[in-house]
């Protein structure tokens, strides 16, 4: 198969590592993958060298990366002509948008092949009546958790299919920990953004802090770029945290950083599967974070990790505590993230979308056409048939 995957740039985000994890399972199989970004890493505040060494990492994989390099994000029409242009130069099969905003574009590039699209959390970031368009232009949407579907059920009339997410390679511990370090290091992994929640994280450490005295040290280091930066630096400075909290930047050593620490936590307004929180728990990491759609579907409180309140630091800092001075608890706690971690295997991800791509090349009868983008018009275009295909 041909499968093009489309984002919005090329980041350490979730959904981005997922994706061009999938690509290089895709290529391993055999199938062509193409990987596209709706706009360069520059043009909406991510890092130019993470762009770089992501393409490198997916064309060394055996996918192809291209970049539209999109700089408005109302300009519907040049977004629907670049990507128009991208499916002649592509003939994909199937088209898996992991980015709403690809959608109103692939409906006036007028694709014929079958589009998909997951969304990438249990929250919308668009209206709600917007699935009345997107219902045009989708076969299929993927939710990533069970929360996620039910999120789509509300919305949506096509078919959902639910495949949850994967963590990449060489993340897999051996064998599970036996006690946190000394001082123990607390490892949070994610966009500087609003959901991630730090500002409160930074308050629970403050209060972990005066609740472990001299018996318990830590230190807790927050691995993520973002526009939130400045303003976290300047909660850290008022709450004279600077001794135990570090802000890391942007890292391509994540997998080294679970190796290195010895809890990983999360204080998520909201998730959708986090990334991150897969490859903590194939680390043998147990996890503390806060009790939210996404994270409660991974964390059991008390087997693998510790659920805390949403938005209540002392919470938190309490949940943290008890991994800390509790080394039995500790240790149970990361031989079960460990066993969670293992069924959330890539090779086990990629098959299943793969197998949800031949599905929707099956013989389907006709649809209406889509519209088509030509010379600044909107014409319709006649479907293209779908194709079989032989080839696993």
């Amino acid at each position: 198969m041909r499968i093009l995957s489309i984002f919005t740039s090329f980041t350490n985000g979730g959904a981005e590592i997922l994706v061009s994890n999938l690509s290089g399972a895709f290529a391993q199989a055999g199938h062509r993958s193409t990987v596209a970004a709706l706009s360069r890493a520059a043009a909406v505040g991510n890092d130019p060298a993470t762009e770089r060494a992501i393409c490198e990492r997916i064309a060394g994989e055996g996918g192809h990366p291209r970049i539209l390099a999109l700089r408005r994000r109302g300009n519907l029409p040049a977004g629907a002509l670049a990507v128009r242009r991208l499916i002649a130069e592509e003939r994909p099969d199937v088209i898996h948008a992991h980015t709403a905003r690809a959608l109103p574009m692939l409906w006036l590039a007028g694709a014929r092949c079958p589009v998909v699209l997951t969304h990438h959390n249990s929250r919308l970031s668009f209206p709600p009546l917007l699935f009345r368009l997107f219902d045009r232009i989708v076969d299929r949407y993927v939710a990533i958790s069970h929360d996620c579907e039910r999120m789509f059920g509300g919305h949506a009339n096509r078919p959902v299919t639910q495949i949850v997410n994967a963590a990449g390679a060489g993340f897999l511990a051996t064998a599970g920990r036996t006690a946190p370090a000394d001082p123990a290091t607390i490892l949070a992994v994610g966009a500087l953004t609003e959901q991630k929640n730090y500002a409160m994280l930074i308050e629970a450490a403050a209060h972990l802090r005066h609740r472990c005295g001299a018996r318990h040290r830590f230190h807790l280091r927050i691995a993520g770029d973002g526009a939130l930066m400045a303003s976290l630096r300047q909660r850290i400075a008022a709450l004279q945290a600077g001794p135990f909290v570090e802000l890391l930047g942007n890292r391509s050593d994540v997998a080294d950083l679970m190796r290195g620490a010895d809890i990983f936590v999360n204080s998520s307004h909201y998730e959708g599967m986090p990334i991150a929180m897969l490859e903590a728990l194939q680390s043998a990491l147990p996890v503390v974070a806060t009790d939210v759609a996404g994270s409660r579907e991974l964390i059991t409180t008390g087997r693998n990790g510790l659920l805390a309140r949403p938005d209540d630091p002392e919470a938190l800092a309490v949940a943290l505590f008890e991994l800390l001075s509790q080394p039995d608890l500790y240790r149970r706690m990361s031989a079960a993230a460990l066993d969670e971690g293992r069924r959330y295997d890539l090779g086990t991800c990629a098959c299943a979308h793969l197998a949800m791509y031949r599905q929707l090349l099956r013989p389907v009868p006709e649809r209406p056409a889509r519209a088509a983008l030509r010379f600044g018009r909107v014409q319709p275009l006649a479907p293209r048939a779908a194709k079989s295909v032989q080839r696993d």
